[in-house]
């Protein structure tokens, strides 16, 4: 049974169905944990359209009370819109808050300009200390509603860090592959949503498997594997534009394609000398180079963030497990030795975790934690069949997919495995996640 889930890295397509669909959020584990913020709705006078007024005030208070409870790490108070709210930090009454359990408040407002542009501001107080100016007092000028949910997600990542002392990953995306049979045909599709599952965009469609999907450095561009014509090949798009290029298309296998972290090669997976191989393509000179050697099975390379080794999955002790190669001598060291699977896997930006995917004892397929100065390793998370761990980009948070009863859906975990949430389509199946670098300035 475990050779054979090792094999299905390569030869297994799609054995089930995804609908393209949009992402919602399920809490499943540690909704109270984290720091108490009480989240005011942002005040507003927008003349003449209460409906569109209501709708602009819920959107910028709304996501940032969702973007931070579901990062895991706060715990966050409703606050009901009336009068009597604070407009701003001297009108704050420390007493009432602390009563309410909350350590710090969050209150704002959005302000007409006309020609359909808002200023909108925010205040981050520190209940504790309110002698002392606000935590945060930042205005943003000129937006338009359209803005608002990209404004609140960089809300939040402005939060995140101020209280954790960590960047946010809020105004990231992730990519996806979902896949929607009808009558004649199976659509694959790539898909690229905010990271709260919001305003997904389809990217590449096909009636023909497409998977590994992997994010530039830049986050401009996605690698892929696509079967177009019954033949893997390895391809990267154009977020900007769409237009797609073919990297490699050697016989049998091309996969689990994996940029480094200067954009400049990639790390992929080939067998066109016969057992599958990890080889570094140059970008720019397209020299391509063999990394490791033999008849074993090496794949799901991963670069450290150093930008001189790569960690990676190999059968060559007789069981899966990661191992991790020098690029200036091919030197290949084990890396994980607790229990008798261990596969894809990914490091913390700091290169001092490592994140996998871990077969327990009692035979459950779960995203497990090591620590690598240690070697004590930790499961984070309970279901069964777990699969494809991808990391935030501040490294605090799993994505994964997994599978429960009839439906695969993607989950997420805190890493150290005290909150969970599941992101599951509303009909249908989700898989093989993969998590952006950050996209904005922070």
């Amino acid at each position: 049974m475990k050779y054979s889930r090792f094999l299905l890295i390569f030869i297994a397509l799609y054995s089930s169905v995804a609908m393209a669909k949009p992402l919602y959020i399920e809490i499943t584990g540690g909704q109270n944990i984290g720091i108490p913020i009480a989240v005011a709705p942002f005040s507003s006078v927008v003349p003449n359209d209460p409906i569109e007024r209501a709708v602009e005030v819920e959107n910028i208070s709304a996501i940032i009370k969702n973007d931070l409870q579901n990062s895991g790490h706060f715990k966050t108070l409703s606050v009901a819109n009336d009068a009597n709210l604070p407009r701003s930090s001297v009108d704050v009454k420390p007493g009432f808050w602390k009563n309410y359990g909350a350590e710090n408040l969050l209150i704002g407002s959005i302000i007409p300009k006309g020609n359909g542009v808002y200023d909108v501001s925010f205040q981050l107080i520190d209940i504790y200390q309110d002698k002392k100016p606000p935590l945060l007092n930042v205005r943003f000028h000129n937006r338009t509603p359209a803005q608002f949910r990209a404004l609140a997600h960089f809300i939040s990542d402005m939060i995140f860090k101020k209280l954790t002392g960590v960047r946010g990953f809020f105004s990231t995306r992730i990519a996806y592959i979902t896949v929607e049979r009808f009558k004649n045909e199976t659509v694959h599709t790539l898909t690229v949503a905010d990271a709260d599952g919001y305003n997904d965009k389809p990217v590449v469609s096909a009636n023909y498997p497409l998977m590994s999907p992997r994010w530039s450095p830049d986050g401009k561009k996605i690698a892929f594997v696509s079967f177009r014509g019954g033949r893997s090949s390895i391809n990267a798009v154009s977020l900007d534009t769409g237009k797609i290029e073919m990297l490699t298309r050697f016989p049998g296998i091309n996969g689990a394609p994996a940029w480094s972290p200067d954009g400049k090669k990639l790390a992929l997976v080939l067998s066109k000398d016969g057992a599958p191989k990890l080889y570094v393509l140059d970008l720019i000179s397209r020299d391509l180079r063999q990394l490791t050697s033999g008849g074993a099975i090496d794949t799901e390379p991963f670069w450290h963030p150093d930008g001189q080794s790569i960690l990676f999955t190999s059968n060559r002790g007789g069981k899966p497990q990661i191992y991790r190669v020098l690029l200036q001598t091919s030197e290949v060291t084990r890396v994980t030795f607790n229990g008798n699977y261990n596969v894809t896997p990914s490091l913390t930006p700091d290169g001092k975790q490592l994140i996998m995917l871990h077969q327990s004892e009692k035979g459950a397929y779960n995203i497990a934690v090591q620590d690598l100065s240690s070697g004590k390793l930790k499961i984070i998370t309970k279901a069964n069949l777990d699969e494809s761990p991808t990391l935030a980009p501040n490294g605090m948070m799993v994505l994964y997919g997994t599978r429960e009863t009839d439906q695969n859906v993607l989950g997420a975990v805190t890493l150290d495995g005290k909150f969970r949430m599941r992101l599951p389509v509303q009909d249908g199946n989700v898989k093989e996640p993969a998590w952006s670098p950050f996209l904005v300035e922070g």
